[in-house]
């Protein structure tokens, strides 16, 4: 069977790992932080236990056109590796089977301000999906986890105090 994976990374400037974390670890917040996407809720189990699901829905389409919504299921969740796992489960975006882990890691870039700084990685793997391509995906995957970077960024920089 054919399978498709990759992975995206954004850096977040202004957090360390540990900050982003606490801002991003919630499975059921999503759609905080994630600019294409509108809900996100639990809708079964134990935030954050494996066997959560959540229901995730993205923004709304023009010309009546079925907002993307997908069901996902937390497989592993790692506090101190400040990453989980999930799969997706029923959805209308033509996903089969598809499983992805996102993490926050220390930033290896240098020229941070003042140590802080940190990488979010998003990286999945599963069979093709129906009418898209991997680059598509990719690119679709990177725009989203750019935004989250920026958001991230945006809240920290409002929590810091300015240098007078």
């Amino acid at each position: 069977m054919e399978r498709m994976e990759g992975k995206v990374t954004a850096t977040v400037h202004l957090a360390t790992a540990e900050q982003a974390w606490t801002l991003l670890s919630n499975f059921c917040d999503f759609h905080s932080w994630h600019p294409g996407v509108k809900i996100c809720r639990k809708e079964s189990g134990t935030l954050g236990v494996p066997g959560c699901i959540r229901y995730c829905q993205g923004l709304d389409k023009e010309d009546g056109i079925p907002a993307d919504w997908a069901n996902e299921e937390l497989l592993s969740f790692d506090a101190t590796g400040h990453a989980f796992s999930y799969k997706m489960m029923e959805n209308n975006m033509g996903f089969g089977q598809f499983t992805a882990t996102f993490r926050v890691v220390d930033s290896k870039k240098e020229g941070l301000n003042e140590g802080k700084g940190c990488e979010i990685e998003w990286s999945f793997e599963g069979e093709p999906i129906k009418g898209t391509t991997k680059e598509a995906l990719i690119a679709r995957l990177q725009a989203g986890l750019t935004g989250m970077a920026k958001r991230v960024d945006e809240v920290i920089s409002q929590l810091v105090p300015k240098a007078a």
